[in-house]
């Protein structure tokens, strides 16, 4: 069965970084970033915020789907 892509992976390859450049984007380490990745962990609530702040023109509402 094939994982869904996660939104943090779907939004970092849209940016043309690579995981260890998102993770330094928004702050955390790469071993956190790659855990959100796999959906192994849920960002939050400050995560979301900053990634919007960061990213302003992305639709956080994809995160919820």
């Amino acid at each position: 069965m094939e994982m869904k892509k996660s939104f943090y992976q779907t939004l970092r390859k849209s940016v043309g970084l690579k995981q260890d450049e998102m993770a330094a984007k928004l702050g955390i380490s790469y071993s956190h970033y790659t855990k959100l990745e796999t959906n192994k962990v849920n960002p939050s609530y400050d995560l979301l915020l900053s990634t919007k702040k960061i990213f302003p023109k992305t639709d956080m509402n994809k995160f919820f789907q």
